[in-house]
């Protein structure tokens, strides 16, 4: 027997045993690896941010059965759409959940556009299709809800005695968007869209605030993310359980070659704090997802991740990142090991958005983009960023909306009372009535008038 073992030890070293091992294990090893990355290329997704209408405030929509003249998206030419009549405007949502099917999107956010590109003479009366065609000016798309409620509205209708198809609209959050986030009344208007169509909206943006060509080419004041109007809008938002989408670049547009700090930066978080509210209190702190990570065209900032991880920190889950547009082209794709690093610190808290525009036949082609970053995470984070992080948030949001009798039983949208109205000064830099030297002297003249009128009517 011993002569045996000095034989096997002479034929079978220690060492050779060693690598006929490791080589057996090769093949393992690479089989989990591909197994992984296949993982990651057939993962599914959720997207939270498309919108449904373009810069003209038209959109594809379902017209496999011709019944319109146009293609089957609805399409009569480049970014021109038919205008679809009452009763037809389900097959807008129709096309979207076609589109979802086809490219694995099990959760989708929607929404309008909130501007409208105007069409002016100075252009040689050259029609534009997108913002950036010509020096036209944007103005606001007031409107630009309305045709998304009514799409969901007329879904609902057109699909009331099929319940397969009426539980397809769980997977889609319509966000409102149509507002001016300088107008102190802004939150009016939200209130008033959510009452027009109740039960359909689950969140509110995308908000326009700090967007470079965008915010220039608009008309009159211009908007930023701690503006005491939009502020009262994300108040709003945090009492009522809506998560607030809002693009706010977070530093000026770039000269090629040259970084900006982060001098928008501040406004954002001075949003975020005003909208925080601390451990204990009654009042919920807003829930914001910031868009594109805060990036933009020529918007080049040193050392995004940090100040992105620095924001993160500061807020606790009360901030999501919108990984979407221009940021993994010009960021994410320059140092994949830097940003690998940030998100699996904060594995929760970033989502991937098509960021589409006029529909949604191209959102699988928009989310792949993110393989190379999804292969590169782990087995546990890849599935929060790529699909749960959103849906999870949006779920939460939605069952602290019925905890609060604030939903119906079509969906989980919201539903307010009919006799809710925001407070009039609610969230406003204002002063008292009695700290005010004007408003004081009139209320106090008023009363005085009051009971000298009162004391005539007696005699």
């Amino acid at each position: 027997m011993a002569e045996r073992n000095d034989m096997d030890r002479r034929m079978f070293p220690p060492a050779l045993i060693q690598s006929m091992v490791i080589v057996s294990l090769l093949p393992l090893a690479a089989m989990a690896a591909e197994n992984d990355a296949k993982q990651a290329d057939e993962w599914s997704y959720s997207d939270c941010h498309i919108h449904l209408l373009n810069f003209l405030q038209q959109g594809e929509f379902d017209n496999r059965d011709n019944r319109f003249p146009a293609s089957k998206l609805g399409a009569v030419e480049r970014q021109r759409y038919l205008t679809l009549p009452d009763g037809e405007r389900w097959r807008r949502i129709s096309a979207l959940l076609r589109h979802m099917r086809e490219t694995d999107v099990e959760y989708a956010m929607i929404c309008g556009m909130p501007v409208l590109k105007k069409w002016s003479e100075i252009d040689n009366y050259e029609r534009p299709d997108g913002y950036l065609d010509n020096e036209s000016h944007v103005v606001l798309a007031r409107d630009t809800d309305l045709a998304i409620g009514a799409a969901v509205l007329d879904y609902r209708e057109k699909y009331r005695n099929d319940e397969e198809k009426l539980r397809e609209l769980d997977r889609v959050s319509p966000f409102l968007c149509g507002i001016d986030p300088t107008d102190l009344g802004a939150v009016d208007l939200v209130v008033e869209r959510i009452k027009e169509f109740p039960g359909v909206w689950q969140g509110i943006g995308e908000v326009m605030s700090r967007h470079d060509d965008l915010t220039n080419l608009s008309l009159g004041e211009r908007p930023r993310s701690n503006h005491p109007a939009l502020l009262r809008v994300c108040k709003f938002a945090g009492e009522n359980y809506l998560p607030v989408s809002i693009h706010h670049n977070i530093a000026p547009v770039s000269r090629p070659g040259v970084a900006r700090p982060p001098a928008y930066l501040d406004e954002l978080v001075d949003l975020f704090r005003c909208c925080h509210e601390e451990p204990g209190s009654q009042r919920h702190s807003t829930v914001f997802v910031w868009c594109h990570a805060g990036a933009s065209r020529r918007v080049h900032v040193e050392n995004l991740p940090y100040w992105i991880g620095e924001v993160l920190s500061a807020f606790d889950d009360h901030v999501y990142i919108d990984l979407s547009w221009v940021v993994l082209d010009e960021y994410i794709r320059e140092d994949f090991e830097t940003w690998v690093e940030l998100i699996e610190k904060h594995p929760t808290r970033f989502m991937l958005g098509s960021d589409v525009v006029g529909g949604a036949s191209n959102i699988g082609e928009k989310l792949r983009e993110y393989r190379p970053l999804l292969k590169k995470l782990s087995p546990k984070t890849r599935p929060l960023v790529a699909q749960d992080n959103f849906r999870n948030l949006m779920k939460r949001m939605a069952e602290l909306r019925r905890t609060a009798n604030l939903s119906s039983p079509e969906g989980d949208g919201i539903v307010l009372p009919l006799d809710y109205a925001f407070p009039e000064y609610a969230h406003m830099r204002r002063l008292r009535d009695d700290e005010s030297f004007v408003r004081s002297r009139l209320k106090r003249d008023g009363n005085n008038a009051a009971k000298t009128a009162a004391a005539e009517s007696e005699k």
